[in-house]
């Protein structure tokens, strides 16, 4: 009997804060040419939200956890990919260790989980989020109507 998949999280599953962060995460890595016009233009967006304080520590931990421009984007989904789920347990302002405690948390996880903290932002682990399985079961109905219309 083979083993299931574990059913990936879904936005619907995260916080309000936690779907901030992956939204963040993924305008980082679309817009603009270089990673540096992404964070000026997501600064600009977010100047007047309580973020704001902590997205020179953010810009910094992503760079240490993707430090080179992907040449393919995954597609834009509702649901995480296993890199922004490493995100989320990474900075994570709960008492949980990382997923692999044999990978302590680098120098900008720390400044960035205390500058997520002073800005009241809140994250869970994945370990500690339901997975509704919502976002799963509505992918798999979107990409059987557009297998039907290709027919």
């Amino acid at each position: 009997m083979p083993l299931s998949q574990p059913v990936p999280l879904g936005l619907s599953d995260l916080t309000q804060d936690e779907c901030l962060i992956v939204s963040i995460s993924r305008a980082w890595l679309r817009l603009g040419p270089t990673y540096a016009v992404a964070e000026h233009s997501i600064a600009r967006l977010l100047q007047t939200d309580r973020i704001y304080p902590a997205l020179d520590a953010l810009f910094d931990t992503f760079r240490s956890l993707t430090p080179n421009r992907p040449a393919e984007l995954p597609a834009e989904s509702d649901l995480l990919s296993p890199q922004e789920e490493r995100l989320l347990d990474r900075l994570a302002l709960a008492p949980f260790t990382p997923e692999n405690p044999d990978e302590p948390l680098s120098r900008e996880e720390i400044n960035c989980r205390a500058a997520l903290w002073l800005a009241e932002i809140e994250l869970r682990p994945p370990d500690a989020i339901e997975r509704s399985g919502r976002d799963q079961r509505m992918h798999r109905i979107a990409q059987s109507y557009q297998s039907l219309l290709h027919l």
